[in-house]
């Protein structure tokens, strides 16, 4: 059976675990906004493009594409990635890119 000493001070070490566990071992560093985040854009052929950033900040690559052949403009966008991680996409056809940019995301 347990005391109620015994069951205080299972409580308190449960909570300190668990304090210990949400709050981490190291500092969290804050995330930077994308124009400093040295980010870096790759046109791959004139059809897609791709971004990755050095510092740790979310980023998105942004395509402008053109359709033919009636000449319209559309966005593409790759999917959401954090830092180094690279983001890219592609327009619907060959040498259809217009523009590639990275955008907060």
């Amino acid at each position: 059976m347990l005391t109620p000493k015994r069951i205080a001070a299972t409580a308190v070490v449960a909570t300190a675990t668990a304090a210990t566990a949400l709050l981490g071992g190291g500092v969290a560093r804050a995330d930077v906004p994308v124009w400093q985040a040295n980010c870096h854009l790759y046109n791959i052929f004139n059809t897609g493009g791709m971004s990755n950033c050095e510092l740790p900040t979310w980023h998105q690559v942004k395509l402008t594409c053109v359709a033919w052949p009636v000449p319209f403009t559309y966005w593409k966008y790759g999917p959401v990635q954090y830092g180094q991680n690279q983001s890219w996409a592609s327009c619907d056809g060959p040498g259809a890119l217009v523009q590639v940019e990275v955008i907060q995301a």
